[in-house]
């Protein structure tokens, strides 16, 4: 891709070369513009890895574009249409990736390059599993490699749980719905749910189902047409009850998990919020001693949803993975910075620097913070490490899939489904996509 000021720079090159001022102009001239856009690390971290990335490569100049979630799919959409994609894109695995594959470089052959012809023993087989997830049958391309890892769970506040009286998270269901009547007392919102967020939708509801029908969720992923099996409808059950029985407040199908809910998490107006180990990266934004070291928040799995059941087990995997676009091949300089820069944000100083602002959990071997962190929030890191060794799978392969589920979770929020009518649908929708 042609970056959009290089005819205007060509111009003033000229001018300034009459001017005899060509010397200075032309050595600047010399860097490579290398453009990426995403949702994740936050703009502080990513400005931070940016600037890392650039004093170890003087010849290299990134732009990088962060905008929140959803606004940033949008724009990705719209720039995927007309041709004007960057360098590098940030997409989750699964669906995101899936939607944007034609437009993405198969990175195994860059992957050698940066790391040699062992570079998969870098990754976790799980990871780099999910990084295929939703390939069409026969192609075992990797269209992202991941920067960074995760995993799910829900955050509460501490300190609206000791004004609502409540003594620990929730184990049950029932226990849940009674907390979030205490929390809405206390004045607080007891669960925010970004409703207008797909992914976060999604998320939750995997949760669920992770408890309610394991086996199941897992071929629901990989699109098999598994979605009218009782412990999936089950599960669209439960998360109906967080919407009728006033769990999650109101209006939470027009509301932004980003930046809305965790905006209102941070500011101390929520009881509990799904969000996942990527919640760290607060220590480094913040300057509020809950926040800074994590004092006034902790983690549970989603409560069980029957009176003698378990609470979900982990769920995971990629947070973060950085595709390369076709556009990037525009020239040989051009590709051999954009795989510079690639391979920095995966195993060198950027996501150093990410890492050590605890931005999300590292992906590939041998990277970790080097910054000494408090006891708690050593423990809440430690934790989530061996949480992610067993984690299942969190994302839903099939972009078409993906729209249908997350449409019909919506519509049993609203009261225009009932949960099995709306697994009914998803059903059809992945039996269409299976032939």
């Amino acid at each position: 891709m042609r970056k959009p000021k290089r005819p205007v720079m060509r111009a003033l090159l000229a001018a300034t070369t009459a001017l005899g001022l060509c010397a200075p102009f032309a050595a600047a001239q010399a860097k490579t513009v290398v453009t990426l856009w995403s949702w994740s690390p936050v703009q502080s971290t990513t400005e931070a890895m940016v600037k890392a990335i650039e004093k170890a490569h003087p010849d290299i100049v990134v732009r990088a574009t962060i905008q929140p979630h959803t606004a940033y799919f949008t724009a990705l959409k719209a720039a995927a249409a007309s041709g004007t994609l960057p360098d590098i894109i940030g997409l989750p695995p699964g669906a995101y990736t899936q939607e944007y594959r034609p437009h993405l470089m198969d990175l195994a052959g860059v992957a050698t390059t940066l790391w040699g012809k062992d570079w998969a023993k870098n990754f976790a087989p799980a990871l780099l599993t999910q990084a295929r997830l939703g390939n069409p049958k026969g192609d075992s391309g990797f269209y992202v490699l991941p920067q960074e890892a995760e995993v799910l769970n829900i955050w509460y506040n501490r300190d609206a749980f000791a004004k609502a009286k409540i003594a620990s998270p929730p184990k049950t269901m029932d226990e849940l719905v009674a907390d979030a009547k205490k929390l809405k007392a206390a004045g607080y919102i007891p669960f925010y749910q970004g409703g207008g967020t797909g992914l976060f939708d999604a998320w939750v509801f995997s949760q669920i189902a992770a408890q309610t029908d394991l086996k199941g969720l897992g071929q629901a992923q990989e699109g098999m047409p598994v979605w009218t099996q009782p412990g999936m409808v089950a599960a669209a059950t439960a998360w109906e009850r967080l919407f009728k029985e006033g769990v999650v407040q109101p209006g939470a199908l027009s509301a932004l998990q980003y930046p809305t809910g965790a905006n209102l998490f941070a500011a101390g107006r929520v009881g509990m919020i799904s969000l996942g180990s990527w919640w760290l990266q607060e220590t480094a934004l913040s300057s509020n001693p809950a926040l800074k070291t994590m004092s006034g928040y902790g983690k549970f799995f989603f409560p069980a949803v029957t009176p003698n059941g378990k609470a979900s087990p982990p769920l995971g995997g990629i947070d973060l993975g950085w595709g390369i676009t076709k556009s990037a091949a525009s020239s040989p300089a051009e590709t051999k910075a954009t795989e510079t820069v690639l391979k920095e944000l995966i195993s060198g100083v950027g996501e150093q620097v990410a890492l050590n602002q605890l931005n999300d959990l590292p992906a590939f071997a041998g990277m970790k913070p080097t910054e000494k962190l408090n006891p708690h929030l050593q423990n809440l890191y430690d934790t989530y490490i061996q949480e992610l060794q067993v984690a299942h799978p969190h994302a839903i392969g099939n972009p078409v899939i993906f729209e249908a589920l997350v449409a019909n979770l919506q519509a049993i929020a609203a009261g225009q489904k009932t949960p099995a009518a709306a697994m009914a649908a998803v059903q059809a929708v992945a039996q269409k996509q299976a032939h």
